[in-house]
């Protein structure tokens, strides 16, 4: 069982997860873009819910599971004044309420690598969908350039390795596109697309320097964003796009 309360403090250090998290959730948005979205579920908000970046014209009902009791108390200071936001304090669970919601689309950003059975999570995901549910996954990619140039510089033995900031935020896999899209589809879902984004040339820690003494800004870091068009398996994290099988209906 993860240590909520510790991994709560530790994702909330101020670095370059602060800019990961904002192009993971620019990508999000422009996926919501592409798909029918008048209700909505995010499960884990962390301190950014979705719903903060969407019309409120956009959507009827938008669902946050989150279990983190910081992360629960932002959500819900932020939807106050919001009667289509419902914020639940527990960890997800395929519960009746969620499978009578008719959902329209599913977010599971940032958690799939972190829970200890990522196929468990998928199953739960999959007995809530109806079969126009658009389900969007992400994770961080272990062909990232980052750690191509770790293992090609020695540091590592493969890019599959664990590293300490895998370790501090207590997560369990790290996925390649490969390994990413057969967990989803042994949970029941077919993908419908896939890719990466952002790429990532130096670690957590090497980027956060460099905007801190001004080497780079974030005119440099929208150029990384917009280059994975070029270098489409490289990007920092993947994504999949998801709807159940209909022999899941």
């Amino acid at each position: 069982m993860r240590d909520i309360e510790d991994y709560e403090q530790n994702y909330m250090i101020h670095g370059f997860e602060d800019y990961q998290v904002a192009y993971r959730r620019k990508k999000v948005l422009e996926t919501l873009k592409e798909y029918p979205h008048r209700r909505i579920l995010e499960i884990g908000c962390g301190m950014e819910p979705l719903f903060k970046y969407l019309d409120h014209e956009d959507y009827e009902r938008y669902i946050v599971v989150e279990p983190g009791k910081e992360f629960y108390q932002n959500a819900m200071c932020l939807s106050a004044k919001n009667e289509k936001v419902n914020c639940i304090n527990d960890y997800f669970a395929a519960s009746e309420e969620l499978k009578s919601g008719e959902l329209d689309f599913i977010i599971c950003s940032g958690l799939l690598h972190e829970v200890e059975d990522p196929i468990g999570l998928l199953e739960n995901i999959v007995h809530i969908c109806n079969k126009d549910t658009i389900v969007h996954i992400n994770v961080p990619n272990a062909n990232s350039f980052h750690r191509l140039l770790a293992k090609e510089m020695g540091f590592v033995d493969n890019v599959f390795e664990m590293s300490e900031r895998n370790v501090l935020l207590q997560q369990h896999e790290v996925y390649d596109k490969k390994k990413f899209c057969n967990v989803v589809e042994a949970a029941g879902f077919k993908v419908i697309e896939t890719g990466s984004y952002f790429l990532k040339p130096f670690t957590h820690k090497q980027m956060f320097e460099m905007l801190e003494n001004h080497i780079i800004d974030e005119n440099v870091l929208n150029g990384l964003y917009n280059i994975t068009k070029y270098f489409p398996e490289y990007g920092s994290e993947i994504f999949v796009n998801a709807g159940i099988r209909e022999s899941n209906i």
